[in-house]
Parts: C-alpha cells; sequence; structure tokens
C-alpha cells in the first residue's frame, strides 16, 4: 500500500472516531461500524471481504448515507487490488462525475492512473497524472505524480509520442510541461541542439512556480553531458490472490532504490509491472523488459511457476533475472542469466544434512516429510548428504495434507528403528561371540593355568584352579568387556512411545502451520533427541509452549532478523517513517534483493553483462535478513543459511553457512 493510502485510511479513522463522539451518533451507527469493519479489512488486505462491505454501504439511498463517498474511493481501490481493473475504472469514472470537490478525487484519480498503466494505456496514464500534478498540493501526491511522469516521459514513450500528446494537450501547463520533458530527453538522447530548440520555444514566463523549477532544472542539466537514465525492471504480483505479498516486497525494493539514490550519482529506478501472480502476464512483461536495453535487470517474479516462463527470456536476452523468492531446485539450471536470492530446497537440505553431521554428530536419523515438492526435494538433499558423510537414513516416512494424526507413520518408523537396531544387535553380539571363542582358545588373558574359558552356545564354564562357574553367554561378554549391559536392553515392538537412543537425529521439514500440529504428538509419543527442521519452525510462542520437547531442535533458515540490534532498529524506524506500517520478512527479502544488485553497480558496472559478471563474483552481501552469495556449492543459487534454535527466551542463530560452508558454530549476530 502506497504512503499516501495509509494518510487516507489514517484520516477516514480520525473522522469516524469524531463523528462517533458527537451525541447525533448516538448510539453507535450501525453504518459507522461497517465501515469500520470494512477500514479493518482493507488495511488487513483482506480485499474480497472489504468489497463486499463497501458494496453493501453503497447500496444504501445517498440520502440516508453520509459515508457514501468514503465507501466508493474505498470500493475503487479495493477493486483494484483484487485485480478488477476494468470495474475500478468504472466505479472511478463514475466518481469523478459524481463528486468533483471530494475530499478523495486525488486518491480515486492515482487509482486511475495505476490502471491506465496496468493496461498499457500510457497516454490516458499521463493525462490524469498531469492533471493531478496542476492541481494538487499534497506532497505525497506529488511525488507520485512526478515520479510516474519521469518514467513515462523517458521510458515508456517515445518522442514522436510526446510531440503528438503535446498538441493534443488542451492547456497550457500541459503543454509547457510536456516541452520541458521533451528537451530532458533529447538531452540525454545526445540530441543536445534538439533539447535547447524545445526549450527556447517556452514563453518569457512559464505559467506557475512549478513549471520554472522544472525549467531551472532541465537546464542546468542540459549544461552537463548527457546521461541516460537506466532502470530495473520488477515484475510482482501488485493485485490479485497475491497482491499483499508483491506490495511488501516492492515496499522493501523502493526503500532499497531511494536509499541507494542518496548516495550515489548513478540515475536508476525501478520500473514496476503487475503481473497479478500469472505466469502469462509474467512471461508479456519480460519480453517487454527485455526489448528496452534501458533496462539492465529483471527483480522477480515471486513464484517459480512463473518465474520459470521469466527465465527463458532472461537467457534469450541476455539480461539478469534475480527472484527473491522463488525456490525451485531447478530454476538456475536454466541458464547462466538466472539468479535465486532464496535458498533453494536443494541447498537448505544438503546445509542442514552438513551441520547434522558435522556439529550434531549425527550417523543415524529418520524422517518424518510432507510428500509434496518441498518436502521431497528438501529431504532427498538432505538424506543424500547423511550418506554422503557416512552416516545411515533408518527411516523415510511421509504425509499428505495436514499431519493432525501421524500414528501410522510414526508407529511404521518406531517398528523399523526397532528392526534395524535389533539387526545391528545380532550383528554385534555374532561378532563378539566369535571374537570370545578367539580369545578362549588364543589369548593368554583368558587360557593359562589360572583361567580357561569354554564357550558354548548359550553358556561359558569358567575354570579355576579351586572352583568352576556356569555363565551366560551374555554375561560372559559383557564379563570380558566385549559387550555393555546397555547393548542388551532390546526394545519391546508393542510400545507406544518412541525408545530413545535408537536414532541419533529426527528430520522434520514441516511446512507453514504444520508444526504446531506435529509438536503434540511428537509429544504424545515421546519422540525426544536432535531434531533438525526448515524455516517453518520459526515460531517463538510454539518454543516458549513446548520448550521440553523442543529444546534439541535445529533447523535452517535463509532469513534471521536480529530485531534487538541497534542499527536494525535504527532502519526500521526510518522504514515505518516513510511507509507508515513496520517492516516485516517480506520487506526484507525485497529490499536485501535490491541491494545485492544495487551492490554490483556500486563497483561501476553497468551493461548486462557486467551485472551478470558482477552477480557470479559478488562476495557476500551480508543484509538485514538474509545474506546472499552466489560463489557457493551450486552456481546462481544463494548459498548462505542460518542454524537456529531456541535460546535464552528467543530465536538465535547457532551456525552461519556462507558459500555453503559451515563457517561457524554457536555463532550469534
Amino acid at each position: 500500500m502506497s504512503q499516501l493510502s495509509k494518510s487516507i485510511i489514517i484520516l477516514i479513522a480520525v473522522l469516524l472516531v469524531f463523528q462517533l463522539s458527537c451525541p447525533a451518533a448516538q448510539p453507535a451507527n450501525k453504518m459507522h461500524n461497517l465501515l469500520d469493519e470494512g477500514v479493518a479489512c482493507f488495511n488487513a488486505e483482506k480485499y474480497w471481504d472489504a468489497q463486499k462491505i463497501f458494496e453493501n454501504i453503497n447500496a444504501s439511498a445517498p440520502a440516508d448515507n453520509p459515508l457514501l463517498t468514503t465507501s466508493a474511493m474505498l470500493l475503487v481501490k479495493t477493486n483494484y487490488r483484487l485485480g478488477e481493473v476494468r470495474k475500478s475504472e468504472t466505479l472511478a469514472r463514475a466518481f469523478l462525475t459524481a463528486y468533483p470537490n471530494s475530499r478523495y478525487i486525488g486518491e480515486v484519480k492515482i487509482t486511475l492512473a495505476e490502471v491506465f498503466l496496468s493496461q498499457g494505456r500510457y497516454p490516458e496514464a499521463l493525462g490524469v497524472y498531469l492533471d493531478l500534478l496542476k492541481t494538487c498540493t499534497d506532497p505525497a501526491l506529488l511525488g507520485i505524480c512526478e515520479d510516474n511522469l519521469d518514467k513515462l516521459s523517458d521510458f515508456y514513450l517515445e518522442s514522436g509520442e510526446i510531440i503528438a500528446l503535446r498538441q493534443a494537450a488542451a492547456g497550457e501547463f500541459e503543454k509547457q510541461y510536456l516541452t520541458i520533458k521533451l528537451a530532458e530527453k533529447y538531452h540525454a538522447e545526445g540530441a543536445g541542439k534538439q533539447a535547447l530548440e524545445e526549450l527556447r520555444q517556452l514563453p518569457a514566463r512559464l505559467i506557475n512556480n512549478y513549471l520554472r523549477d522544472q525549467l531551472q532544472a532541465a537546464e542546468s542539466q542540459i549544461k552537463k553531458n548527457p546521461t541516460s537514465r537506466t532502470y530495473i525492471g520488477v515484475i510482482l504480483p501488485l493485485t490479485g490472490a497475491n497482491a499483499p505479498t508483491g506490495q511488501k516486497v516492492l515496499n522493501g525494493v523502493k526503500y532499497a532504490i531511494a536509499n541507494y539514490r542518496k548516495n550515489s550519482s548513478v540515475d536508476i529506478a525501478a520500473l514496476v509491472l503487475d503481473n497479478r501472480g500469472d505466469a502469462v502476464q509474467s512471461l508479456k512483461h519480460a519480453e517487454f523488459l527485455a526489448k528496452n536495453p534501458k533496462v539492465l535487470a529483471i527483480f522477480g517474479p515471486l513464484l517459480t511457476e512463473n518465474a520459470t516462463l521469466v527465465a527463458t527470456v532472461a537467457n534469450q536476452y541476455h539480461i539478469p533475472m534475480i527472484t527473491p523468492t522463488a525456490s525451485g531446485s531447478q530454476l538456475a539450471s536454466l541458464g547462466p542469466y538466472i539468479f535465486q536470492a532464496n535458498v533453494d530446497y536443494e541447498n537448505l537440505g544438503r546445509f542442514l544434512g552438513m551441520y547434522s553431521v558435522k556439529v550434531g554428530g549425527v550417523k543415524t536419523v529418520a524422517s518424518l516429510s510432507p510428500a509434496d515438492e518441498f518436502g521431497k526435494e528438501f529431504t532427498d538433499a538432505y538424506c543424500r548428504t547423511i550418506d554422503e558423510y557416512g552416516g545411515q537414513v533408518v527411516s523415510q516416512q511421509w504425509y499428505h495434507g495436514e499431519p493432525s494424526d501421524l500414528k501410522l507413520q510414526i508407529n511404521t518408523m518406531r517398528l523399523k528403528v526397532i528392526d534395524q537396531f535389533i539387526a545391528h544387535f545380532d550383528e554385534k553380539f555374532n561378532l563378539a561371540r566369535n571374537q570370545l571363542i578367539e580369545m578362549a582358545q588364543s589369548d593368554p588373558r583368558f587360557r593359562n593355568d589360572t583361567l580357561r574359558i569354554a564357550v558354548g552356545d548359550q553358556q561359558c564354564i569358567i575354570f579355576k584352579p579351586d572352583t568352576t562357574y556356569r555363565l551366560s553367554l551374555q554375561e560372559t561378554l559383557i564379563m570380558t568387556g566385549l559387550m555393555k549391559r546397555t547393548d542388551f536392553e532390546i526394545p519391546k515392538r508393542d510400545t507406544v512411545t518412541f525408545p530413545q537412543g535408537l536414532v541419533d537425529g529426527f528430520l522434520i521439514p514441516a511446512r507453514a502451520n504444520d508444526a504446531s500440529l506435529i509438536v503434540p504428538q511428537l509429544t504424545y509419543y515421546d519422540i525426544h533427541g536432535n531434531l533438525y527442521g526448515s524455516a517453518n519452525w520459526n515460531d517463538p510462542e510454539l518454543f516458549q509452549k513446548n520448550r521440553d520437547i523442543l529444546r534439541n531442535l535445529r533447523f535452517i533458515s535463509d532469513y534471521y532478523i536480529d530485531t534487538e540490534s541497534r542499527s536494525y532498529r535504527q532502519m526500521a524506524a526510518d522504514y515505518t517513517k516513510i511507509f507508515r506500517s513496520e517492516p516485516g520478512r517480506l520487506e526484507w527479502y525485497g529490499y536485501d534483493t535490491m541491494n545485492a544488485i544495487l551492490s554490483v553497480l556500486n563497483a561501476g558496472i553497468g551493461t548486462r553483462e557486467s551485472i551478470r559478471s558482477g552477480l557470479n563474483e559478488m562476495p557476500v552481501y551480508r543484509g538485514i535478513c538474509r545474506n546472499i552469495s552466489f560463489k557457493g556449492n551450486r552456481p546462481r543459487v544463494n548459498s548462505c543459511a542460518f542454524i537456529l534454535s531456541f535460546e535464552r527466551d528467543r530465536i538465535r542463530p547457532v551456525a552461519v553457512i556462507e558459500n555453503g560452508v559451515i563457517i561457524g558454530d554457536q555463532v550469534v549476530r
């Protein structure tokens, strides 16, 4: 959600509180309560629910509806967020006709312009932004208009199209503004004389101070060597079902670029395109971006299925693509221009397996995993690594759907582990018995004048000068030190609880929301010992409530945020001041991934090929929530992660992995 949108929502809330405090509004008006509920749904990004509520309010008779313009404006925005752009446009046009003097007119026009941009109707979008620019006084609104007008004139529109729009413009403000932008475009393209000729056409005194400031800035720029603005294309779901995720990632992207521009002379901007979470739309946007040489790289998409299609375009046009969240293990292998900032399932499983063996000392493991792409790829990589380091996977169990009842899987695992224990015991027992026979025949300690042993099938006879003893074979093996008494503690197959000590570790790579269902069953079946899992175990409240059973759980994650550090608190406060909301993991995903790209630009790299090379050779980028490096065990796949556990009442790193190597354990950042 934009900063302006949040300001509007806050204003609505203040007005509602004021209205409800008036005696005339007592008791609380049902309409106000309904709007409150709709605003809450909108802010919580529950757009379907919000749409129904605002439509309900709008259905009331205008004479009895003091909230009509408020709900109508929010309905325009809600439909756009849902991806219903045609309906949003129809509602916006109706609003502008019916309520030309509304306090919400600017917000509606901004949404209408976004609709036009999403449909490639650039001249119409430009017209709306110019209309707002001419009349608005809100600084946030002005910033949005200026940013989008700059991109429209520089990237989306050719010089001839700007000339045609200037000729068709009805007002002097529009004509003069477009003349200035045309001059800037000519200068950036190296046509300095044409730029000066355009500026000479302007009257001696422009129509207002804003245009005079724009002209002064353009004249100053034209005196310098021409520099062309370059772009990073951003493909995200900004409407539709995945809009909340896309909007949060986009805010992180905007924050990264804004900070970069403060400290760099490089004129770089984000060119944001909404794919609505759709694969075909992602492909179209990728082709549009790749064909324009001003675009140096593509950021996104978020989903693996969308990123796969964009990857084909990126390789075809030789443009680097970096996705912040796609986790498919084969994505980066599609070509040399594809980079994954997320640690994919293959690397997550491998790195956790390495930690289990090298730090946890695991030699035998059993796994309980979801039978989907994530569970299978993660588990297979983990188990291959255990095998590679000389360990043994005793049992692999899978579940479908919600893991609310794992009785079958856990019982099957328990029986296999017990059978494995018995097989190992038999092997060890027979080996020890053979050793005992050999010792009784040749070892001087057990064959001399004072001691002799005769080994039978079930018993052994101990001969001493003054007496003879009969011991069981088990007692003899223990007496001679060939086996320990605990070796003979064979668990019963009909027990309900899971016998401890049979395996060194359990792998449980739970999906989101699975962990809370699995923990009670771990407790019921008394599954203790070393537990290993995925990032979906990152739930401090779950650890607080289940300290005993989860005290030995270690899980891998590609992100960790030290919210107690001073640097984080300062940055989070700055972000909150700008966007009027606290940043979370998705915002920092956008920020860190974009910063990794910008860190390559900082090295003076400004072509697609050099960016690709720079990302390949980039030192470990240490960000707010994730570290990123593509120099590890697999090309162009992030090879940095954290091993986390719950210690001292918070989740902390116990090891850090960089470039596919465990660089230390018990590490706290």
